[in-house]
């Protein structure tokens, strides 16, 4: 058999398949884009874990499908947005009538991770703010004893809550907390709503933590944590500065007996106490390598990922408690050291 007749014989597609896809890539993000628009058919409840990791696979073998890899194995970021793979806009239109919950698993990134995170979720949903931020912090959901400026228990908490505080904006405004609920949809009507909008923004907008920057996504009402007992709440109550807690979630396995000293606390310092039923591990590197996996074998885009955060947001119809958007962002992060990750 001659030369030319072996080179006839290759594939060019088989041979795209086996490259690497991400060698170069130092970050990955996933964006699941609005589940509530994606046509899943669930035969039970998943879990929250499971529900990120069948969106995030789902949404990496559409970005895969849509690449080249010849392309992104140069790439040093890698972001995957199943919204912008498929056309699909944010929230802009539809922002006046939402109030946006921002959860953020803080798993092994530093506190900047907070602020990045925010404008990160701003600029997929095409907002500059989010009602509420709910931080869960590594070692909170398994009853470790956090403090404000850290110790051989944990991490310090008072970085994240810094750089939360740094983003927040408190601004008070009667369409977007449910006291005007009955707004006409006639086009006089909604030009006479925007202005309401704009006029209590400006007229009781309450700036006792201003110190955002132009272009920052930020919090206008309402900073909380999860899972912290009732010392660690309070050592982070006594020394927050600008912002004070006003939530503290727990996990529904504890909710029919809750920590007295934590309902004390709470009663005391004002401070509403909520139930979630997230996981105490978001999610874990077996499952992280499920979802990359899922989808790709070369081994160099396998090694060296770590889970950095996880952030859930939710957008509900004011007035209806109707969720109108739902999605998550995941970030990995690699530890490059050890491995040659030069493109084939």
């Amino acid at each position: 058999m001659s030369g030319s007749t072996i080179v006839a014989e290759i594939d060019p597609r088989g041979v795209d398949e086996v490259l690497p896809a991400i060698p170069n890539a130092s970050s990955l993000l996933f964006h699941t884009g609005n589940i509530i628009n994606r046509g899943f058919v669930y035969r039970r409840s998943p879990t929250v874990t499971e529900e990120i990791k069948l969106t995030c696979a789902k949404t990496l073998g559409k970005w895969l499908a849509s690449i080249n890899k010849h392309e992104t194995k140069h790439l040093s970021a890698v972001d995957m947005d199943y919204s912008q793979i498929t056309n699909v806009s944010g929230i802009t239109e539809d922002r006046q009538n939402l109030k946006v919950t921002v959860k953020l698993f803080v798993v092994s990134a530093g506190a900047e991770c907070v602020k990045e995170a925010l404008n990160i979720v701003g600029s997929k949903l095409g907002t500059g703010h989010v009602e509420t931020l709910i931080l869960s912090l590594p070692g909170s959901s398994h009853g470790t004893n956090l403090t404000y400026n850290g110790g051989q228990s944990g991490p310090a908490v008072g970085p994240f809550w810094e750089a939360a505080e740094s983003v927040f904006r408190h601004q008070f405004n009667d369409l977007a907390h449910h006291s005007q609920c009955c707004v006409s949809n006639e086009a006089g009507d909604v030009n006479h709503s925007e202005e309401v909008v704009n006029s209590e923004t400006s007229n009781t907008s309450r700036s006792r933590s201003s110190r955002g920057g132009a272009g920052d996504v930020f919090i206008s009402w309402t900073l909380g944590l999860s899972d912290l007992n009732a010392a660690s709440l309070r050592d982070l109550h006594d020394h927050a500065q600008t912002e004070k807690p006003s939530l503290d979630q727990i996990n529904m396995d504890v909710c029919c007996s809750p920590p007295e000293d934590l309902v004390a606390l709470c009663n005391e310092r004002d401070i509403q106490l909520l139930t979630h039923n997230d996981p105490r591990e978001i999610l874990s590197g077996q499952e992280m390598h499920e979802i990359l996996s899922s989808h790709l074998s070369h081994h160099k885009d396998l090694v060296g990922w770590q889970v950095g955060w996880v952030l859930r947001y939710s957008g509900l119809v004011k007035c209806r408690g109707i969720i109108h958007t739902k999605g998550y962002i995941v970030k990995l992060i690699r530890n490059t050291q050890g491995y040659n990750f030069s493109p084939q």
